[in-house]
């Protein structure tokens, strides 16, 4: 198969609690390389996000072993997060990227990367 830049994800929002913002496609390889974060609050949003290999054939748990970004977004600002090559390598098919803010539904996440 070869390699692939592509939208990883649609623009969607983050919760109070953790969520799947991008789940690995079954026999496939994702380089996630880009990450844009956008705060539509008045005021800084706290973002945690993690990269969550699969648990025994299934969804792992967020957890701080393995958070790769914590900050936070200040009010109605864009964020870009840049992996360098070859990014964060992701092969099982229940490898996810999850991420949560502070108040639900007012920071907008994408990501950008490669497939194969």
């Amino acid at each position: 198969m070869s390699f692939a830049y592509a939208r990883l994800t649609e623009i969607t929002t983050l919760g109070v609690s953790a969520v799947q913002v991008y789940t690995n496609p079954t026999g496939t390889t994702s380089y996630v390389r880009t990450l844009i974060l956008h705060n539509t609050n008045t005021l800084g949003e706290a973002v945690t996000l993690y990269n969550v290999p699969d648990s025994s054939n299934a969804t792992g748990t967020a957890a701080a072993a393995n958070q790769f970004y914590k900050d936070t977004v200040t009010s109605e600002d864009t964020v870009f997060i840049e992996i360098p090559a070859p990014g964060i390598v992701m092969t099982g098919s229940h490898d996810t990227i999850q991420g949560v803010c502070h108040t639900a539904s007012l920071v907008t996440i994408q990501m950008y990367g490669g497939l194969e």
